[in-house]
């Protein structure tokens, strides 16, 4: 693997990196948070800068360098997390964002000397608390008369803080810093400690060594063992062994390794998340825990723990026990590395990132592995041997290959739900409005295709929903609303379709100004006689817009009309709800994949045509007393208690001579998303399989009423009917007359 490659793995992992950082700074801003929440975000920004510095992304790395150390003061306590330090993080994450897109496509870095400044401020203002505080401490402190006790003395030690950042920089200054002759620890008085004499704390070991490869990435060791002093770990030993001689000597290998003493408070999966991002390149072994009485507890450690390295003492009194001597299991492992931690490592590793162009490869193969399926089906059909054992064999094997391959692809919305906080700031600060954001079902799966394009389409209606559905916070509260708007997001699947809605609780629709502005545009006739639903779909009309000026938000009349384009190339379809003075919802039908899916193969007329079967609820030969004419042209039929249209699909696509008696045909009962059901009438069903979709724009150009094409068993070209499209042309064709 090139450097290149490393890099690109770099960009993915900044991408999860800021997906952890922003979603734990929303949860920072709805209270929501804990003390982990804020280690996140740390850990997030602290990923970034090392691989940063790595790379050579110098702007990022200084920009996320500055970044941390303020949230290292907010972690440590020494900065208040306010309502308006949350929001300055906040932008500060989106200029991070900002910083990584640059980085990754060899662009200019943003313009971050205003924010930097800001984020030196904050932490500056949160230093001087912290000092004035530690001031009047200090003053109290001195107030008050101190005895001495001359059998108790303050001991010095090394702490980590004192170590050198760079272990391969200056290799002598670092022994001298591990100097093995440092005098003990001495003990605190403990006499006037209650019950500290019948309490027994656990303590447990922990052995870590870092490899040549630690510090490839930006890892930086000295910040792990910082980690490990944080949360109350002691060093009882450093493993100078593996040092060579100054000729030998390479900065890029790992040579040390420490042995720490680690409070029973504190679990492995604490330690373990210290190291999450170093993976093999860091051994890692946990000893036995043992029970220590509370004197060896009363070490001094003010301020907190500090790394200590030493070698064994020689034997001193029992009486005076030093947290060297206390009693270790014999079975505790030595500080190498042993097989366990590899064992363990190679159990939770289950993930591998593949290239996508790969993946599209296999879903390439798949899709011919299906038609070959098919071909080789309909030949020994043809041959009287259709029933034979393998043949279903070899069906179910494709079917479970084709969802494996597909389920590779897939991933949750929340990749894009995850950007709409950010988009709602940007708005908020161009339009003065508050809107707050509500969201359910972020983790339904779609194919990543279809995540891809969607971002366009999801970022204009949400724009859309700000600018012209939410009011000002002045005219809401004249409404009797909560001046704070609120945006719905949410997604589920529903009859093998991702169903996604975007609902405001704005004004609506005001569709009088709506047709006023079509008419004036020259969209409709002045004399045009149009439904709620048909003037509701006028907002798609190319140019179309109500905005009495344009802005940076809106105006242009271009935004809806790619929402509608890009929807439909998706192979799916968008339908709106308004209520005036209540609010909109803009409901978005998608396929779940864009690859293979289901279909009923069926026979109208001279052509051969495909039913996608998420549309399909049931098919019948109905009776001449289940249909009920309508005027001169409309059929209707009672089913379940309803009446439903009959749609003759062999008219609607112009096949020659199809069935005209539904009595002697067959009806297919679909449902639609904007329309209700419908009966397809259509001559026979001549088969039931999968089907691998092939765009139309692709090789000839985009046909309303065609969804896509599809290779038959028998290499017949077959189109797949758009049922949403042929449902709405005979329930509501005035609106088909609008659009076009």
């Amino acid at each position: 693997m090139n450097e290149d490659d490393i890099q690109q793995i770099f960009f993915v992992e900044c991408e999860e990196a800021l997906e952890a950082t922003e979603e734990g700074l929303d949860a920072c801003k709805a209270g929501t948070h804990d003390d982990e929440t804020i280690n996140a975000i740390f850990r997030g920004v602290h990923s970034i800068k090392g691989g940063a510095g790595a790379f050579g992304h110098a702007a990022l790395a200084s920009y996320t360098h500055c970044f941390e150390n303020l949230l290292g003061e907010i972690r440590e306590g020494a900065v208040e997390l306010e309502a308006s330090l949350v929001d300055l993080l906040l932008r500060a994450c989106d200029l991070l964002r900002d910083h990584v897109e640059a980085a990754r496509n060899g662009g200019t870095p943003p313009d971050d000397a205003s924010l930097m400044g800001q984020l030196e401020a904050a932490r500056a203002s949160g230093a001087d608390q912290s000092s004035g505080s530690e001031k009047a401490a200090k003053e109290t402190a001195e107030d008050v008369p101190q005895e001495s006790d001359p059998e108790v003395e303050a001991a010095p030690s090394a702490s980590v803080s004192d170590l050198p950042l760079d272990l391969g920089d200056d290799l002598d200054a670092l022994l001298d810093e591990l100097s093995l002759d440092e005098p003990e620890p001495v003990l605190a008085d403990t006499s006037d400690a209650p019950d500290q004499t019948e309490t027994e704390q656990p303590i447990w070991q922990l052995h870590i060594r870092p490899h040549s490869g630690a510090m490839d990435n930006g890892g930086e060791p000295l910040l792990w063992l910082r980690e490990l002093e944080r949360l109350g770990g002691l060093c009882e030993s450093s493993d100078l062994s593996e040092i060579p001689q100054l000729h030998d000597l390479s900065v890029d290998e790992g040579y040390l390794g420490w042995t720490f003493t680690m409070p029973g408070s504190v679990s492995q999966g604490q330690v373990k998340e210290i190291f999450d991002f170093v993976g093999e390149d860091c051994s890692i072994a946990f000893g036995a825990s043992e029970v220590i009485p509370p004197t060896r507890l009363a070490v001094k450690q003010e301020p907190a723990p500090s790394i200590e390295t030493r070698e064994e003492p020689k034997a001193e009194p029992q009486d005076a026990p030093t947290p060297a001597q206390s009693p270790k299991p014999s079975s505790a492992p030595s500080p190498a590395p042993s097989p366990t931690p590899t064992a363990s490592r190679s159990s939770n590793s289950q993930s591998v990132r593949i290239d996508l162009s790969k993946l599209d490869r296999l879903i390439d193969g798949v899709g011919e592995l299906v038609i070959a399926q098919a071909m080789l089906a309909q030949r020994l059909e043809n041959e009287s041997f259709a029933h034979i054992e393998e043949l279903a064999m070899l069906e179910t094997l494709v079917r479970d290959i084709q969802e494996h391959a597909m389920a590779f692809r897939a991933q949750p919305i929340s990749s894009v739900f995850g950007r709409v906080p950010r988009l709602l700031r940007e708005l908020a600060g161009n339009t003065g409005k508050s809107v707050k954001l509500e969201i359910e079902g972020e983790t339904t799966e779609l194919d990543k295709t279809v995540i891809e394009r969607l971002s366009e389409p999801m970022t204009h209606l949400i724009r859309n929903a700000v600018d012209h559905g939410i009011e000002s916070p002045k005219d809401r509260k004249a409404a009797g609303k909560d001046p704070e708007g609120t945006l719905y997001l949410s997604a589920e699947q529903k009859a093998g379709r991702i169903v996604i809605k975007i609902r405001d609780d704005g004004a609506g629709i005001n569709r009088e100004r709506v047709l006023e502005k079509a008419i004036a545009n020259g969209i409709v006739a002045e004399d045009a006689s149009l439904c709620d639903d048909e003037i509701n779909q006028l907002i798609f009309a190319p140019g179309f817009s109500t905005a009495a000026s344009v802005t940076s938000v809106s105006g242009r009349g271009v935004g809806m009309d790619v929402v509608k384009s890009n929807v439909r190339d998706l192979g799916g379809r968008i339908a709106i709800e308004s209520t005036e003075g209540e609010g909109t919802t803009f409901i978005l039908a998608l396929p779940l994949t864009l690859a293979i899916s289901d279909g009923m193969i069926v026979q109208t007329g001279d052509q051969s045509l495909v039913i996608p079967l998420t549309h399909v609820i049931e098919s019948l030969r109905p009776g001449q007393a289940d249909l009920k004419g309508l005027g001169t042209e409309r059929t209707l039929l009672h089913v379940r208690g309803k009446f439903v249209p009959v749609v003759s699909l062999g008219k609607m696509t112009g096949a020659g001579d199809p069935v005209s008696d539904p009595t002697k045909g067959v009806l297919v009962l679909v449902e639609t998303e904007s329309h209700g059901q419908a009966a397809l009438l259509v001559d026979a069903i001549t088969d039931q399989r999968q089907f691998v979709i092939k765009s139309l724009d692709a090789h000839y150009r985009s046909v309303d009423s065609v969804a896509g094409a599809t290779i038959l068993g028998n290499g017949q070209v077959s189109l797949i009917v758009d049922i949403d499209f042929i449902v709405q042309a005979v329930v509501a064709p005035a609106s088909l007359a609008i659009a076009a």
